[in-house]
């Protein structure tokens, strides 16, 4: 039991750890002083204006002090800091007038020729550098060498310099510079590319600025469908380069025009300089929202009806919205400032950096212009559409009452006159076929007459026939008389035929002809539309079980399959009778 009981004891005292921890000292010689808590009071703070009242609070602050310093100094002992006061501190509320001091532009004018750009501000970039300036040595030194015909050598550098290429890749970039020069296209990496943008935007006034407008404008065109990144960065330092060193834009390929500059930030600098009216070419492009050259019936000898029609409607638009908003006010939109880095994302000494001010007419950033735009050109297509012969009409939501009267009359006079179609004419029937047809005799009421007293003699011969089979096979089966031919066995009583009845006299022009007769009741609901009751054609339309569009669809196929055109167009959410045809229409009874 007492073994027990000690190992008991010792396995308690393993688990205690206390008596390992050595014994702490006794006394306070070494037990640091806790420090004084601080004050933790609020203390007001004036803030005193400007001017005058703050120079001498300032001075009455500097004599405060200067007494306090004095009678604290003359007393013994230690000195507190809540002894002297704080003296007041004069904050001004104004920012710092350096930061603020704007630096004049170093070059202000007002573009030549363009109707969307009306002052450009040229400053000097807030930073300067010259981490890039080996590089312009660089380029400075190798523009005017020729390079010798040198074999393809692989290259790549996210930011391309001279001094990253090997001597294989430095003579075959002389070599293709030279050949790009000269007007041919050779295969180069994209870092090549850069390599020479670069070399063109740090040159500056070194080289010909219109040459190296150029030279960039074609290494763009020449190499986008190879290396696409070039369009996201090309364009925006294209327009730097150009309104740096005051050139006008080039003209971009117009089937293009829209790939190309979709994604600018300043569209209006390219659209300045396509061919034609700038503005009717930026609101085509970029302040529509339906591309009429999409449309299915785009192609052909309709591509330059398309253009000449629908243009001189957005021409026409422009110039009614011009007078409308009066002569101060912009065209379409409004003006605009842009503020931009020259050259950002490329390797850029200093000399060549900028920061650019454009004060430009803004034509895509109301909205109100895109829908108005949009619904002219549907409306302007859909009179081009009804003298083409299509049936199918654009959706037009509003129109003004007085842009429509001018467009009415634009139209009128640009549009191509109506192509009415010939009806088709009859196939030629081949000789055998011939040989099925019955003669043509002249109507007789005579002859029908006899034809009709022919065939009741032929139904009485067959009637006798099946009543005699009738007779006979009931004889057989049942063994039984012969029943009067009134009352056959197992079957119903046929009566004799009566005799045929005399013939009437049929008016020779009673069956209908021409629209009215293939249209037949549908040509009530051509006079419904015509006097606009819409609620009148859809009635008609519910009583037939049908929609009122099918069947407006179906009275304009039968008139395209005789007249060789619709009678029925869409005009305000409704239906209308083209004007052409309404005298046609009432000679044949089509319209009462």
């Amino acid at each position: 039991m007492e073994k027990d009981q000690n190992n008991k004891d010792n396995l308690h005292d393993f688990w205690d750890i206390s008596a390992l921890v050595p014994p702490r000292r006794t006394g306070t010689a070494h037990v640091p002083k806790r420090p004084a808590p601080r004050d933790t009071s609020a203390v007001d703070i004036t803030v005193p204006p400007h001017g005058h009242e703050a120079s001498a609070i300032k001075q009455q602050s500097q004599e405060c002090t200067k007494h306090s310093l004095v009678n604290v100094m003359s007393n013994r002992g230690s000195v507190m800091v809540g002894d002297v006061p704080l003296p007041p501190r004069a904050v001004s509320l104004a920012p710092d007038e350096s930061e603020h001091k704007k630096i004049p532009p170093e070059l202000v004018y007002t573009p030549a020729g363009s109707s969307l750009l009306r002052e450009v501000r040229i400053y000097p970039h807030r930073k300067d550098y010259t981490y890039y300036g080996a590089f312009l040595n660089h380029a400075k030194k190798l523009h005017p060498i020729e390079g010798k015909e040198a074999p393809f050598a692989p290259f790549f550098s996210y930011m391309p310099q001279y001094t990253q290429l090997t001597r294989p890749q430095l003579a075959y970039y002389l070599w293709w510079r030279t050949n790009f020069r000269r007007g041919k296209i050779l295969e180069a990496d994209y870092s090549y590319l850069l390599l020479y943008l670069y070399e063109i935007i740090n040159l500056g006034e070194s080289i010909d600025p219109q040459m190296g407008q150029e030279s960039i404008q074609r290494l763009w065109l020449s190499y986008r469908g190879r290396h696409p990144r070039l369009d996201a960065l090309v364009r925006e330092w294209l327009c730097d380069y150009a309104l740096i060193h005051r050139l006008p834009p080039l003209s971009l390929p117009p089937e293009l025009l829209r790939e190309l500059v979709q994604d600018c930030r300043l569209k209006e600098f390219y659209i300045s300089g396509a061919e034609g009216d700038a503005m009717c070419d930026a609101v085509l492009a970029f302040a529509s929202n339906y591309d009429y050259t999409k449309s299915k019936f785009y192609r052909g000898d309709a591509v330059a009806v398309f253009d000449r029609v629908l243009r001189g409607a957005v021409e026409l638009t422009l110039a009614h919205l011009s007078e409308k908003n009066g002569e101060d006010a912009p065209r379409a939109g409004g003006f605009s400032t842009i503020t931009r880095d020259s050259f950002t994302g490329a390797l850029c000494a200093a000399p060549q950096r900028r920061r650019i001010e454009v004060d430009f007419l803004s034509f895509s950033h109301t909205y109100e212009l895109r829908y108005i735009v949009s619904d002219v050109l549907k409306y302007a297509e859909n009179s081009l559409r009804a003298v083409l012969g299509v049936k199918s009409r654009l959706t037009v939501y509003e129109v003004s009452r007085e842009l429509r009267e001018k467009l009415d009359a634009y139209l009128a006079q640009v549009l191509p006159k109506r192509a009415t179609r010939a009806a088709a004419a009859p196939a030629s029937v081949p000789d055998y076929e011939k040989r099925y047809d019955l003669p043509s005799t002249a109507f007789s009421l005579t002859r029908a007459a006899q034809i009709e007293a022919e065939s009741w003699q032929t139904t009485k011969r067959l009637v006798e026939a099946f009543e005699g089979e009738a007779l006979r096979e009931a004889q057989r089966d049942a063994s039984v008389k012969p029943m009067p031919l009134c009352e056959p066995i197992g079957r119903a009583t046929v009566s004799s035929p009566s005799p045929a009845p005399a013939a009437k006299d049929v008016p020779a022009d009673s069956t209908a002809t021409g629209l009215a007769a293939a249209l037949g009741d549908l040509c009530a609901l051509v006079t419904i539309v015509d006097r606009g009751d819409r609620t009148a054609a859809r009635a008609f339309a519910r009583e037939r079980g049908a929609m009122l569009d099918a069947l407006v669809d179906e009275i304009n196929t039968a008139a395209g399959d005789l007249l060789g055109d619709i009678i029925l167009e869409e005009s305000n959410g409704f239906y209308g009778v083209i004007e052409d045809y309404r005298a046609q229409l009432k000679e044949e009874g089509v319209l009462s």
